[in-house]
């Protein structure tokens, strides 16, 4: 017999979860955070994390709060926005560099480029992903009423690849230059990796690279379908081919196997020369791991685990050479044009700390 689904009012939810025995700070914020979010992105998501097994049943973590959960959802929230924002960024790099390929070696006319006979087809699961099925979704796009597509159609009969490519998914990108032939591809990785001409551009690289898109593109979909992030993991991630070459080639890839979650994306993300997708992610795990931290200290070994990201202590400060002087609180006065540093001994012995902001803290 199936469960029966019920309808709770947020103060009902809050009792239930005060019987469960999870704490509140303040109920009325946890009501309002119930009412805009809901309990199952809440609470449903993230209560795992801070959960046991016990006696068959799984109850909460002594002093487990609904904050605690709360701020879990928010540091997850914010990463999912990271990840979209890099993924876009990713695409937009990708566009310009898969445009300049399909120029330089067929031209701008759509007539001539989305020739079949320029790729090779490739087997796919899915017949929309098959050669045919995307070069029949390019030459839909190229009637598409919407500018500058139609702009272009109507101005000048042609359409470049770089304006067409504008309309297309990152899916149908990532399954398009898979039905690159093999001088193309070498080409364009040589556009998109370190320190790589187009001949030096091995069969394995080429793998690493379409795995790396592959693995892009689930965690795009998870962050757009609001899955998850903290501790998503890629079903490509077992496509992944870890060779001594290409460990000398990627040095931050010897361990990449082992890793899990967004660690292991953004060691991936570090193969590519355009580095702003790895720093959107890494910035955004940086604060919101450090926020959580900061009010949750004895998460760090919880979060590390998820996260699959070691999470060490250090102290940074914010140092001015103005007035030599490092600080701890970034709102101080005298912080304009502050550079953040982990603090060191070079740190204490030629800078002062600031009297007003350091006194209050510990270390």
């Amino acid at each position: 017999m199936a469960k029966e689904i019920k309808y709770t009012t947020s103060e009902q939810q809050i009792e239930q979860l005060k019987q469960k025995g999870l704490l509140f700070d303040n109920v009325q914020e946890a009501q309002n955070s119930l009412n805009r979010y809901g309990y199952y992105n809440i609470i449903n998501s993230y209560k795992g994390t801070y959960q046991t097994l016990e006696n068959g049943k799984r109850v909460y973590l002594e002093n487990t709060t609904f904050e605690q959960i709360f701020s879990m959802f928010t540091l997850d929230h914010s990463l999912r926005n990271s990840i979209m924002a890099s993924m876009l960024d990713l695409e937009e790099c990708l566009r310009a560099a898969v445009a300049e390929i399909i120029a330089r070696n067929f031209g701008i006319d759509h007539n001539v480029y989305l020739n079949y006979n320029n790729y090779r087809d490739r087997v796919s699961s899915n017949p929309k992903f098959s050669l045919k099925g995307v070069l029949s979704t390019l030459h839909n796009n190229v009637y598409s009423g919407k500018d500058p597509i139609r702009y272009y159609r109507e101005q000048y009969g042609v359409i470049p690849p770089w304006i067409l490519l504008k309309g297309t998914y990152f899916s149908t990108l990532i399954n398009f230059i898979k039905c690159f032939k093999h001088k193309q591809k070498q080409q364009l990785l040589s556009i998109l990796l370190s320190n790589f001409a187009s001949q030096d551009i091995t069969p394995e690289i080429i793998s690493l690279f379409q795995t790396t898109l592959f693995i892009c593109l689930d965690y795009r979909n998870a962050a757009a379908h609001g899955g998850r992030i903290y501790n998503f993991h890629s079903n490509y991630t077992d496509n992944l081919s870890i060779t001594s070459n290409l460990i000398t080639l990627f040095p931050q890839l010897k361990d990449v196997k082992n890793l899990s979650g967004i660690h292991q994306l953004m060691s991936l993300l570090d193969i590519f020369k355009y580095k702003q997708p790895l720093h959107i992610i890494a910035d955004s795990l940086n604060e919101q791991v450090n926020r959580h931290l900061h009010r949750y200290p004895n998460d760090i070994n919880l979060l590390s685990q998820h996260i699959g990201v070691p999470i060490e202590k250090q102290l940074f400060v914010w140092v001015n050479e103005k007035t030599k002087k490092y600080h701890y609180i970034n709102t101080c006065s005298g912080l304009a044009n502050a550079q953040q540093l982990p603090l060191s001994a070079e740190i204490i012995a030629n800078y002062s700390p600031c009297k007003r902001c350091t006194t209050s803290f510990s270390l």
